[in-house]
């Protein structure tokens, strides 16, 4: 059976990775449709690779049964210093949640859920963070209690005068603003505000 390609833009990296498509034998590789944030320009390179169908919209592509949609992202992350990072995220897959730092000194291990840990091993020893107390309160979210801390952070921080986070400062904070919207860039995710 022939993997149903779906390209995700009319670039130029697009149109070589369509062409090399077109090399290999069409019982293995089929390219059916191509989407770009502009239709005209889904539209001619459609026309220039013989795809049969062209969508204006990343959505429309993802919607469409014929197409093999990826459903999983991996990001690489480089840094200075020779630094690397690398994260995946998937929509149909259940994947560990547990994040690994590791360097010349030793490994860290944020156990899962990585996102709101409550425990940590730091060279094979085991330590553990319980979450506040907060007796007969749901939360929508796993260990949405550690948001605690967050409160008390910023109280804390208030009290002393201080207009940024020391422990997060608004560096870091863009910083992460900025990955995130490059991933979100880099795989074709808009947004209603989106400019066109």
């Amino acid at each position: 059976m022939a993997v149903r390609w779906g390209i995700v833009s009319a670039g130029l990296i697009s149109g070589d990775f369509t062409t090399v498509l077109r090399t290999l034998p069409r019982s293995e590789h089929q390219v059916v449709a191509v989407a770009a944030r502009d239709l005209s320009r889904a539209k001619e390179f459609a026309r220039k690779h013989d795809i049969p169908k062209a969508y204006g919209s990343y959505e429309e592509l993802a919607k469409d049964p014929n197409v093999g949609v990826d459903d999983t992202v991996t990001v690489l992350l480089q840094y200075p210093g020779g630094v690397h990072g690398s994260f995946t995220c998937s929509i149909t897959a259940q994947l560990c949640n547990t994040a690994y730092v590791s360097g010349t000194k030793g490994m860290a291990q944020i156990l899962d859920p990585c996102w709101c840990p409550t425990e940590l091993v730091v060279k094979g020893e085991h330590k553990e963070f319980p979450l506040p107390s907060t007796p007969n309160k749901e939360f929508h979210f796993t260990n949405g209690a550690g948001m605690t801390y967050e409160a008390r952070h910023v109280r804390e921080c208030l009290r002393k005068g201080l207009k940024e986070s020391p422990v997060i400062p608004l560096a870091e904070s863009e910083l992460l603003a900025d990955i995130l919207e490059e991933v979100r860039k880099a795989i074709g995710v808009t947004f209603p505000q989106d400019k066109h």
